[in-house]
């Protein structure tokens, strides 16, 4: 169910993990909260393909999810653009996904935006080469969009 206040989202995952989506063209990066919402993990990333909906289904069964945020990478002026609206749409489709498997979970928008270049300037160390880093950039723009949050 889509979340608009965020007072409302945060009674209903009251004591519950919740699930970060940065959601991109290609792949989408999840991290995940504990259950007080203190601590957040990079969870992991997936491609955006057939498989992306059971992977997601497996996460929310395995982690015993309560909620889930997506970034919304917004204009500097607080407007949207194509990005916001293909995100809306795919957001619809894990809505129902999610419905159609019994699992009625709040989703809540967070603005994202510059969150892969912060995930960029944190994470510049851990690798060895930018390709590799892009690889698993997504994941980390997650955990900072859910650390903000």
């Amino acid at each position: 169910m889509l979340i608009r206040n965020t007072k409302e989202f945060l009674k209903k995952t009251l004591q519950k993990k919740i699930l970060c989506h940065d959601i991109g063209k290609k792949r989408i990066g999840l991290a995940i909260s504990d259950p007080k919402h203190k601590i957040v993990t990079p969870l992991s990333i997936f491609n955006r393909d057939k498989s992306f909906y059971s992977n997601l289904l497996n996460v929310v069964r395995e982690y015993n999810v309560g909620g889930i945020i997506i970034g919304l990478p917004l204009n500097e002026d607080g407007s949207t653009n194509r990005m916001c609206q293909f995100i809306l749409d795919v957001s619809k489709n894990i809505n129902n996904f999610l419905k159609k498997n019994k699992f009625e979970l709040p989703i809540f928008f967070w603005d994202e935006s510059y969150t892969s270049f912060e995930a960029l300037e944190r994470t510049y160390d851990l690798y060895k080469n930018i390709k590799s880093q892009k690889k698993t950039i997504d994941k980390f723009a997650a955990k900072i969009i859910l650390e903000d949050f």
